[in-house]
């Protein structure tokens, strides 16, 4: 059985159209926590370039409204606009597949630029698909954004590379199996140049070391029920890095048929993480050969997080309308996430729609 054949089975339409010469989506996401806003117009792109190549475009928007003073804040709210473009190429050469992409964004106090190389090869009559990512990139960041003149300026870069690989294994041809193993190496500036912490008795800039060293294995089944026209995926990723932070993931989905043309999406989400080795609430001294590193971060303490989220998607055709546009495709999600830390819960939405293109 052909991967490819395997795909459109397990895919998240039930009847899913016909490949097309590209498509463009349409999407506008939406985030709230306690004392974050976000709002995210976003603009993908897939094209066909000849028989065998595949560029993608990618452009978004984040609005960020926040009174979070990690964020820069000074006790009044602040609004931040963040632009993100990027795009990537893929040559398809018989079983082996290869390409690269570039990405970059920027917003007042942060410059990113990241560029990446892919190749996927497949064997056993396209059952088995071999991948390797590699990736790097440098941010440039700064707290431009403080809200308060006395603040002294601070400045800094991080170096980060990357590297993935992934097998894909058709176990039956209702059941499809993956693996992935990511390491990631960060080094230079870290820190939030807006964060202050309690030590000593007195406020003092965010220090965490220089270099940070990840790792992360994930697998996941994914399995489609031909007599419910049901999809169940599932997954665990677990993660370790140098820091002594150590996270648990696991995941479940369930993608059902509705009515032809018509599909609900449920997930859950959990994750759980240990605190880093030298995170504290306060600290009782700020003299570096006391305390080398300082942060109150509550991403780097020990946290818990459940997300559920429900998705529907739906064919234009359902709705009536016909040709190329009947193969238009529209999405809805809502998710809400209980947060352990400080943040408070959240809630996320998303609206999409994504057209055929024919050129």
């Amino acid at each position: 059985m052909r991967l490819q054949l395997i795909a459109v089975a397990l895919s998240l339409a039930a009847a899913a159209p016909a490949r097309a010469d590209g498509e463009l989506s349409v999407r506008g996401a939406y985030y709230k926590e306690r004392s974050t806003r976000v709002e995210q117009p976003m603009l993908d792109a897939r094209f066909d370039v000849g028989e065998d190549g595949e560029l993608r475009t990618h452009l978004l928007v984040d609005s960020i409204s926040s009174a979070s003073v990690a964020a820069g804040a000074a006790g009044t709210q602040f609004d931040e606009k963040r632009y993100e473009a990027g795009a990537s190429y893929l040559h398809t050469i018989d079983i082996v597949r290869v390409g690269g992409g570039v990405r970059g964004s920027t917003e007042p106090d942060y410059k990113s630029a990241i560029g990446s190389l892919r190749g996927e090869v497949a064997l056993g009559q396209r059952n088995t698909i071999l991948g390797l990512n590699l990736a790097g990139g440098r941010d440039t960041l700064s707290n431009e954004g403080a809200q308060s003149d006395i603040v002294e300026p601070i400045e800094g870069r991080l170096w980060t590379a990357m590297g993935s690989l992934s097998v894909t294994q058709v176990v039956t041809p209702l059941l499809v199996a993956q693996a992935t193993y990511d390491l990631v190496r960060l080094s230079g500036f870290q820190e939030n140049p807006y964060r202050s912490v309690s030590a000593g008795g007195m406020l003092e800039p965010e220090r965490v070391p220089d270099t940070r060293l990840r790792h992360a294995v994930q697998g996941s089944l994914r399995a489609f029920l031909p007599a419910t026209r049901t999809t169940l995926a599932g997954g665990y990723r677990f993660y370790v890095d140098d820091w002594g932070v150590i996270g648990h993931t696991p995941e479940v989905r369930v993608i059902q048929e509705i009515v032809p043309d018509l599909d609900a999406h449920l997930r859950y989400r959990l994750h759980h993480q240990s605190a880093a080795d030298f995170y504290e609430p306060t600290y009782p001294s700020a003299d570096p050969a006391v305390e080398p590193y300082l942060t109150d971060d509550a991403k780097l303490s020990e946290l818990t997080t459940h997300t559920i989220g429900l998705k529907l998607e739906v064919l234009a055709s359902l709705l009536g309308v016909h040709g190329q546009l009947g193969q238009a495709r529209g999405e809805a999600m809502f998710e809400y996430i209980t947060q352990s830390t400080y943040f408070g819960n959240a809630v996320a939405a998303q609206i999409a729609v994504t057209f055929p293109l024919r050129y």
